[in-house]
């Protein structure tokens, strides 16, 4: 070994036992110092043959790329399938694209790329509020004197009553027309439409329901008329009743068709959602609970009362018999903080069947409450995957009282937003970077008002919807825009 081999073996083995960053640092720096400018040039070339980033999705093994890829927005995905080949054939798999849709849908893991691909472009256009088109039909107008209390939407059909005693249910997807009334003709004061069933609550005391492909027809009593929830999904019907006479005693009365036996079902109190899932017979309740802070000492803190929402899940075997089962998410994630005063909404003109429940938040202590900003969270239950989702609608969005607002999709929200004095539908999208945005192309084609602050038609019309369809609906006319794939006769394009 000659001499200069042997004094860069030595420079390198000093350089080696330097311990700290900064004495390396300070080492190379000086290195560098020293060079002349071919000697420049030729660091540069190492520079650029060195990769300094690591494909940590592709190098990663199938199931730990499955679990990163699953929680991707499908925008980004699109967007992620381009960096390269390799990326494209991992993001496309059937594995991921298993993975993915089960997240949205609650269904899979095993999915066609065609029926994912439709779903995809699907729940792109909802998020960006670019329907297909806008339906246009005479027969959709409600009759006159129908209320729009009394309206419901669900699976491709929306529903009215007709003269209080006959429920008209109408098929947007081949323009056909369903109706429903009791032998003695009774009155009805409420209804809800399910993708298989209409139920409909008397005057009398009863909720009678009807098999939609059948037309078969069920009722049972139910202990008073004043409920708290009312929700159907496929052939089961949950109501959930309050004891006037007794704080706290509250329970939910859960009906299958398919068995014809109410249960009753003992819950917690301050009952503000109920939600039935798609399949299965079970439900899930949202609670608003009440707590103080307590320091170590076992005293209040300046927190002073807790409020927070509370999930609990319950399940109905074949026997009937009704199991509390724990719940992965017992409390929801309270977007604002923790020292905020909560109190459930009943202004809701349109709470989609059921499946919304709204709550005015203002923090605490307030010794201004009448005009501090209050904030609202919405909180909605997704029947395809039994999951709990908030939004925060925050004070300069402006949303009108009562609301008027639909869940369109997982985590996704249409609402009609206060846009100076004008009413314009806007989407809640928490997950997105922009959470809140209008929907410029689904125009509720509504007059603007003198000021502001109050619109004085806010209570007249409502809004319904899903991943298909979403329908404005007033006095005097029924909007439709189509989001989904299926082509329908007498609509217009979107513009």
């Amino acid at each position: 070994m000659d001499k200069d081999d042997s004094a860069t073996q030595q420079i390198i083995a000093l350089f080696a036992h330097l311990n700290t960053n900064s004495a390396r640092q300070d080492a190379y720096h000086r290195i560098l110092d020293q060079l002349s400018p071919h000697e420049w040039r030729d660091v540069r070339v190492r520079i650029n043959q060195r990769a300094f980033q690591k494909d940590i999705l592709g190098q990663s093994p199938p199931e730990v790329a499955v679990q990163i890829a699953q929680y991707l927005d499908l925008s980004e995905l699109h967007v992620l399938q381009r960096v390269s080949r390799k990326w494209h054939l991992l993001l496309s798999s059937e594995l991921i694209r298993g993975a993915i849709y089960h997240h949205y849908i609650g269904c899979g893991p095993h999915v066609t790329e065609d029926q994912f691909t439709r779903y995809a472009k699907q729940r792109l256009r909802l998020e960006r509020g670019l329907p297909l088109s806008k339906l246009r039909d005479p027969n959709h107008s409600l009759p006159f004197g129908s209320s729009l209390d009394c309206h419901d939407y669900a699976n491709g059909r929306h529903a009215w009553l007709e003269g209080n005693t006959r429920i008209i249910v109408h098929n947007l997807c081949n323009h056909t027309t369903q109706g429903f009334c009791t032998e003695n003709r009774d009155s009805f004061r409420d209804l809800r439409l399910s993708e298989s069933m209409v139920a409909a609550i008397s005057v009398r005391g009863y909720c009678h329901t009807w098999n939609l492909e059948t037309e078969e027809h069920a009722s049972f009593r139910i202990p008073a008329l004043h409920f708290r929830a009312f929700v159907v999904r496929g052939l089961q019907v949950a109501l959930g009743f309050a004891n006037p006479m007794a704080v706290g005693d509250e329970s939910i009365i859960y009906w299958n068709m398919s068995s014809g036996v109410a249960r009753s079902i003992q819950v917690e109190p301050n009952l503000a959602l109920v939600g039935l899932h798609s399949t299965t017979n079970s439900l899930t309740t949202l609670h608003l609970q009440r707590e103080n802070h307590l320091d170590s000492e076992g005293g209040p803190t300046r927190f002073g009362r807790c409020d927070c929402l509370h999930v609990v899940k319950y399940t109905v075997d074949d026997h009937g018999r009704i199991t509390r089962v724990p719940s992965e998410t017992p409390q929801l994630p309270f977007p604002l903080g923790m020292d905020w005063n909560i109190e459930i909404l009943h202004d809701i003109s349109n709470d989609t069947g059921g499946r919304l429940a709204a709550f005015s938040c203002q923090r605490t202590p307030s010794t201004v409450a009448s005009i501090t900003p209050r904030h609202i969270l919405v909180a909605a239950h997704d029947p395809q995957t039994d999951s709990m989702y908030i939004h925060e609608l925050r004070p300069e969005d402006s949303p009108y009282l009562p609301l008027c607002i639909t869940a369109v999709d997982r985590n996704l929200l249409y609402y009609v937003k206060n846009d100076r004095g004008k009413p314009t539908i806007w989407i809640s999208d928490p997950a997105s970077r922009n959470p809140l945005r209008p929907a410029k192309a689904v125009d509720p084609e509504l007059p603007r008002e003198a000021t502001s602050r109050v619109y004085s038609y806010a209570s007249r019309f409502v809004l319904r919807g899903d991943r298909d369809f979403v329908l404005m609906v007033d006095e005097t006319d029924v909007k439709v825009w189509r989001f989904g794939d299926m082509r329908l006769e007498g609509e217009i394009g979107c513009e």
